[in-house]
């Protein structure tokens, strides 16, 4: 069965876009990945073209911070994607990924458009339109997802959006060669903040008074997960590509003390009418505590503040 976006021809994979500087892939199923440069040899990595992002800060063998593993097919999650769910009318959910993986949903438009710094996403599966913009603002220690949602439906739908980061032992080769002890460092927290605003972060037990990772979005999070094993389901042998813990209304809110660390957030955009759009901004990012990240957090929680760190990288 092709599983390819409607309306591509085999072999054609995109084009360059002069005017605008980018290359736009229009078929997620590039011979190879696909990848693009973000941010600096302080804070930085790459993203694919179906999500995956490998992020670190200053020595990308010591100070990893997603898991991004590059034997797996391509097929499969790796690091970062975001989901989108609506209700069925069986009480259950329809899940897929604006970005094509992990679910393989078909889309019925695709374009990842690939820049100086940036990658945009544009995608329309199942009658929603998803627009991602990632990239990392000039001497800042943060990843920025601008994602907006547009219901393209002809009726009122149900929306939740889910990001979803997975963490890597700071080690690479630790992460691959010590498969035994690396999950017995590995923890998560929370920290709570007003109006349903949450920070999870994450950090190694022998780290985690000076060096900690943090996901956040600028909505309320409805509720959250940090145990990769829960988020799968049937303690863990569910799929990255149907994730049994997006069948429940709410995720756990467990907090990991152990084992393979995600971080996901649920976030409810409610009853979209027919046209209607949502956005949200998600941060990814590291600092030695939550509390001294927190002004860098607030600031680029702003959309305002996002569209003017983005035009700040274009001019550069």
């Amino acid at each position: 069965m092709n599983t390819a976006p409607a309306d591509q021809t085999a072999g054609q994979y995109g084009y360059f876009d002069d005017a605008a500087r980018e290359y736009v892939i229009t078929n997620p199923q590039t011979p190879v990945k696909w990848i693009n440069y973000l941010g600096t040899l302080d804070f930085g990595g790459f993203i694919d073209q179906t999500g995956g992002m490998l992020i670190c800060r200053q020595d990308p063998a010591l100070n990893r911070i997603t898991k991004y593993l590059t034997q797996d097919p391509p097929s499969e999650f790796r690091a970062s994607t975001l989901y989108l769910r609506t209700p069925d009318s069986n009480g259950a959910y329809t899940v897929f990924s604006p970005f094509y993986v992990p679910t393989l949903t078909p889309c019925d438009r695709y374009a990842c458009r690939v820049g100086l710094g940036y990658t945009t996403f544009v995608s329309e599966v199942m009658g929603l339109r998803t627009e991602v913009r990632v990239f990392i603002p000039q001497g800042e220690t943060v990843l920025v997802q601008q994602v907006t949602v547009t219901n393209l439906r002809e009726v009122e739908t149900e929306v939740d959006l889910i990001p979803v980061v997975e963490y890597t032992h700071p080690d690479a080769l630790k992460q691959l060669n010590n498969a035994d002890w690396v999950p017995q460092t590995m923890q998560s927290y929370l920290d709570e903040e007003d109006d349903g605003l949450v920070v999870l972060s994450q950090a190694p037990f022998m780290l985690k008074e000076i060096r900690r990772n943090y996901f956040t979005a600028n909505v309320p999070v409805s509720s959250f997960e940090s145990d990769r094993r829960i988020f799968l389901g049937d303690n863990g042998y569910g799929s990255w590509a149907s994730p049994g813990g997006l069948q429940d209304k709410e995720l756990t809110n467990s907090l990991a003390l152990r084992g393979d660390n995600i971080a996901a957030l649920l976030l409810h955009f409610g009853f979209m009418a027919p046209g209607e759009s949502r956005q949200v901004i998600v941060l990814l990012g590291q600092s030695t505590r939550v509390a001294d990240i927190k002004p860098t957090i607030h600031h680029y929680r702003q959309p305002e503040n996002v569209e003017k760190a983005f035009a700040d990288l274009s001019e550069h």
